[in-house]
């Protein structure tokens, strides 16, 4: 929490001859820090009236900042965004060595400004509805709440519901605001279920309701994660949506274990694979089609993997063949077992392996000796009981 006292904001205006277009800047930059949880922030001026770019930075810095990111309140791309404010927020800088400062892009253009737009009109529009309902479907990444896109986080930040999963970090809910209504339809064997099509009725009724919905997903919405069906749904009753693609655990998990899926050396083609097929977890029979390609990545495939290392044997690849096993990919309690496709299905039975894992196999995983930098970064890691209990109580 120190640390984030020595950040300062500093809201600016154009500055107008008008008393009441200069208080709307001086209240959102209020409201700003408020409900930002900014407890540092100063209005300013570019020009006209004060206080001035220069005072306000000279405020920051007297209240004890030591960075000052610089916020240009609704003032077009253009000569004073990108001209005018630059030069006078470096002016103002030069002056105190040490002090460091970043500027925003401005809001004009920005998706929920428009979005937000598009509504003002709807309510001054008597003939249509105040508001229509959207849905987003968002994905969350794959578990590091660092790895959050931005527009997700905006999302969060300003939907009326948000639908999410088992595998949604809960530290992502922290973003919502206190009206959000969260609705949690995780699926994981042993615990509750719900149905694709429930979750599909609960989009479309809160869409009908003309409410922002935000659909949230781990990892991709379009990999693996039933995300096209959803939107069939959608389309096939006439409500607007909009994919928000997520870091996929595909790729971030093994870059977190130290496995690179290409390599200049070894590896030039890539497969994606899911271990089990809808409905009925069964195995999917694809493998045949990707043996040969020089690495191979296998999403929610633990339960099988002696079967997909028997398939892959039958279809041409060496027993040999380095296999890493990833469980909790990019969460602190990340655990790896490396083995060969021989025998990696009873390493991970002894290490005690289960969902949710990422599977890689190739060359590449020869690599993670020396390229691990994650789990060696976190020697205090939560153990499985707590993992469980974080997510389950989201």
């Amino acid at each position: 929490m120190k640390d984030e006292l020595k950040s300062g904001v500093m809201v600016v205006g154009h500055g107008s001859r008008r008393d009441e277009a200069n208080r709307d800047v001086i209240e959102a930059a209020r409201r700003i820090g408020e409900r930002g949880g900014f407890p540092l922030v100063e209005p300013a001026f570019l020009e006209i009236t004060q206080p001035t770019i220069e005072e306000a930075f000279r405020r920051c810095v007297d209240r004890g900042a030591d960075r000052v990111i610089v916020h240009p309140y609704f003032l077009s791309p253009g000569r004073h965004t990108r001209g005018d404010i630059p030069v006078a927020v470096h002016s103002a800088a030069s002056r105190y060595p040490g002090v460091t400062y970043r500027i925003t892009e401005p809001l004009a253009a920005h998706t929920l400004v428009i979005e937000a737009s598009i509504e003002r009109i709807r309510q001054t529009d008597g003939s249509r509805n105040s508001k229509e309902g959207k849905v987003y479907l968002v994905g969350a990444g794959p578990g590091d709440p660092g790895l959050l896109t931005l527009k997700a986080f905006e999302l969060l930040r300003n939907c009326d519901s948000v639908i999410y999963d088992y595998l949604v970090n809960p530290e992502l809910l922290t973003h919502l605001s206190e009206q959000t209504e969260r609705i949690y339809v995780g699926k994981i064997g042993g615990h509750r279920q719900t149905s694709q099509a429930a979750i599909n009725r609960l989009l479309i009724e809160h869409a009908r309701a003309n409410k922002i919905v935000v659909r949230l997903k781990g990892g991709d919405p379009f990999l693996f994660g039933r995300g096209a069906e959803e939107a069939q749904a959608l389309q096939q009753v006439g409500i607007p949506f909009e994919i928000v693609p997520g870091v996929s655990s595909a790729l971030a998990v093994p870059a977190y274990a130290g496995i690179p899926l290409t390599h200049r050396g070894s590896s030039s083609s890539v497969a994606l694979v899911t271990g089990a097929q809808a409905g009925d977890g069964a195995m999917p029979t694809a493998l045949s089609g990707v043996a040969h390609a020089d690495t191979i990545v296998v999403l929610m495939g633990v339960s099988h993997l002696a079967c997909i290392a028997r398939e892959l044997m039958s279809n041409g690849r060496s027993a040999e063949t380095p296999v890493a096993v990833i469980r909790w990919g990019t969460y602190e309690a990340q655990q790896t077992t490396a083995g060969t496709l021989g025998g990696i299905a009873i390493e991970a039975e002894r290490a005690g392996l289960r969902s949710p894992v990422v599977i890689v196999i190739g060359e590449v995983v020869r690599l993670r000796d020396e390229l691990k930098w994650f789990e060696t970064s976190f020697r205090g890691v939560a153990c499985e009981e707590e993992m469980e209990r974080i997510l389950l109580a989201g």
